[in-house]
């Protein structure tokens, strides 16, 4: 990793201190999705494509959530992806769909991690 990929990824991760991010390498690589939020240590929910939901702490996401370690405090087991992010969205809340939609965030096309 280049230092101009080191910092642009440390962007991407800063950006979600006070906002939830969605990490766009798990949904690439066919993992379901990764949504977090804290900077470099904070909070997760992870949904598998067959539904399973976790929910629990991060931390040492340096330079990217990809290097962080996950600590699982819950998890559910859900029908489908779709079911499962519905519960997600009434764990997170407003703020959740608010963060995931809005159209402030660092596009997470740079350097490719998959």
């Amino acid at each position: 990793m280049t230092q101009q990929e080191f910092e642009y990824w440390q962007a991407v991760t800063g950006s979600s201190q006070y906002h939830w991010r969605e990490d766009t390498v798990t949904h690439l690589n066919g993992r379901g999705a990764l949504y977090y939020t804290g900077g470099e240590s904070g909070i997760y929910i992870r949904i598998t494509e067959t539904g399973h939901l976790t929910v629990g702490t991060y931390e040492g996401a340096i330079p990217h959530i990809g290097e962080a370690c996950f600590q699982k405090k819950v998890e559910y087991a859900f029908k489908n992806f779709n079911e499962g992010f519905q519960y997600a969205c009434q764990l997170g809340g407003i703020k959740f769909l608010a963060d995931l939609f809005s159209s402030n965030q660092i596009p997470q096309t740079g350097p490719s991690l998959c």
